[in-house]
């Protein structure tokens, strides 16, 4: 360890080197945990350049100490730019992150507790979006199926409706959920028109966070279905 560190410091650009890939690597991670990672990953790597500056300038290379500084000064910039892009991310970069989650065929069945019908994304944007206080958006997708979903399909989910709302949910049920004041049921309709509908979740088992909401509506005999999915 010790001739690996004096390798290091001797090759000054090493350190700086090792510090710009950390920090770039920090850029990849978007979930919180993975976030929290990043940013050790940032510090870790402004303090090796630092380390790498403070010798430079103690044995009195200051060219050398000076070059280390400036990179140490584009590290700062550059992490600074990481951090403000994690406070305040853009509509694309939401929209990209959590499409992946919620406009995921396997992932909406997840959720919802129905198998459907392949589909084709048809459109999808972000409504809504605003990061003063809580982290607020609301994303809408209309998709289309391949083909109608059955009549077989829809006797399910009129079944799934009529199932009597438990008196407390022993464990993660795609077909209820602790509303703000009772246990809610997620499957509803209106004439032709079903819809599912998961909010205040105080849990993260099936949504993102507890101040997730998601819905997913769709109309018999029609091919298309919009997905609303936020954060209040």
């Amino acid at each position: 360890m010790k001739k690996f560190l004096s390798y290091c410091l001797n090759k000054w650009w090493l350190l700086p080197l090792i510090s710009t890939t950390l920090i770039g690597l920090s850029f990849l991670f978007d979930s919180t945990l993975l976030i929290i990672f990043g940013l050790l990953l940032i510090i870790g790597g402004l303090l090796l350049v630092t380390f790498s500056v403070v010798y430079q300038l103690v044995k009195k290379r200051w060219k050398t100490g000076c070059l280390t500084g400036i990179v140490m000064l584009l590290l700062i910039i550059l992490s600074a730019f990481w951090f403000l892009l994690q406070i305040f991310p853009s509509k694309e970069k939401t929209l990209s992150k959590y499409s992946e989650r919620y406009e995921n065929k396997s992932e909406i069945e997840r959720i919802i507790g129905v198998e459907i019908p392949k589909f084709e994304i048809v459109d999808s944007k972000v409504k809504h979006m605003s990061s003063h206080g809580d982290f607020e958006f609301e994303v809408e997708t209309t998709i289309e199926f391949n083909e109608l979903p059955s009549s077989k399909f829809f006797k399910n989910l009129d079944s799934i409706i009529l199932l009597p709302i438990p008196k407390e949910l022993t464990d993660h049920s795609s077909f209820f959920y602790y509303g703000m004041e009772s246990i809610s049921s997620c499957w509803s309709k209106d004439g032709n028109k079903y819809k599912y509908d998961r909010n205040t979740d105080f849990g993260e088992a099936f949504l993102h966070s507890k101040d997730a909401y998601y819905n997913f509506e769709l109309t018999k005999g029609v091919k298309t279905a919009k997905i609303i999915y936020g954060n209040y």
